[in-house]
């Protein structure tokens, strides 16, 4: 490109790009963890970090990191966390790559910062103490979670770890969350699947087992909310299973579990029409209203669409069962 199609690319990504997208496509890739919403902003943070420092101001477009200072647009993040130049970051960004799929690059000459030593039973103390207060037995958490030990820039850490499906670590402990070598979702299957279930979090996942004692399910473990993607849905609503929703009670869970069931009665509604499930999420780059434009690319009207949100479905929102609680953990320990 040259310098007058570059300048206009830019505007256009600067417009049509949401920065929030693009640090929740970081969180995925276990670069940032996410530290929540305070007041209209997102915070995200680095792993070594207890709190977050990256605010990100959805309205506006617009990120600022508070411990170096500076801060900006899409383009000046991709600039930042992927080390490239404004011209390359233009170019990555008008080409044909979608912004979950953006890994951060360090520089070359950076060696591995993280190193996982000693992987194991868990057995410390205050490991012990934290998985006792948030209402799980040791014996119930030891075929999932292990004593993870890593160092990183020459400290030591240690946490109660989990395996995620990048083959990386999702770590808790009373003072850290995040992850190591990868973020994402985990998955455990147990017996003879008859449902999907879907978690917030681990301690979600063990809190629903020591209160119902289950063992015919698929579970999926979300890590973070900002895993559960448009292409994460489809892939589970193609698995025709009955499908069972453990969310957060607060605004975020409120988001997810209804776009969730939106987003199964469209498939529904496509599977009893003709119309195509294999959809393509490429035309969903870049903008906020990505079911009312996946409506638009299936050629649904607003004459139909009210045909598409009275489908039944078989989706089931389980926060009524801990509506007091934030969570269904805190349910938990609620009880005990």
């Amino acid at each position: 490109m040259n310098y007058s199609e570059v300048k206009q690319a830019a505007t256009k990504i600067k417009q049509e790009f949401p920065v929030l997208d693009y640090f929740h496509s970081l969180v995925r890739s276990g670069f940032l963890k996410y530290e929540g919403i305070h007041g209209k902003e997102y915070f995200f943070g680095f792993l070594e970090q207890r709190t977050g420092s990256i605010a990100v101001d959805d309205k506006a477009n617009v990120w600022y990191d508070h411990a170096a200072g500076k801060g900006g647009d899409i383009i000046a993040a991709v600039q930042e966390f992927e080390n490239k130049t404004f011209f390359e970051s233009v170019e990555s960004l008008s080409g044909t790559v979608p912004v979950r799929e953006f890994l951060p690059r360090q520089k070359p000459e950076i060696p591995q910062k993280i190193v996982v030593g000693k992987v194991s039973e868990i057995s410390h103390d205050a490991l012990i103490q934290y998985i006792q207060g948030r209402g799980i037995d040791l014996q119930d958490i030891a075929p999932f979670g292990k004593e993870v030990h890593w160092q990183n820039k020459g400290k030591r850490y240690f946490a109660v770890g989990f395996p995620n499906q990048s083959g990386g670590w999702v770590l808790r402990s009373s003072i850290f969350k995040g992850n190591i070598l990868g973020g994402g979702i985990s998955i455990q299957v147990l017996g003879t699947v008859k449902s999907i279930k879907v978690f917030e979090g681990w301690f979600d996942f063990l809190s629903y087992l020591k209160l119902s004692g289950a063992t015919d399910f698929k579970a999926i473990i979300l890590n973070s909310t900002a895993n559960l993607s448009l292409r994460l849905m489809l892939d589970i609503l193609k698995e025709r299973q009955k499908l069972e929703l453990y969310l957060d009670n607060d605004a975020t869970g409120e988001t997810y579990t209804n776009s969730f069931i939106k987003v199964a009665k469209l498939y529904q509604y496509c599977i009893q029409n003709g119309l195509a499930t294999d959809w393509d999420l490429q035309v969903l780059r870049g903008g906020k209203d990505k079911i009312g434009r996946l409506l638009k690319s299936l050629n649904i009207d607003l004459g139909i669409e009210e045909d598409v949100w009275e489908m039944e479905v078989d989706v089931i929102d389980h926060r009524e069962s801990y509506f007091d609680y934030v969570d269904l953990n805190l349910f938990l320990v609620g009880q005990t």
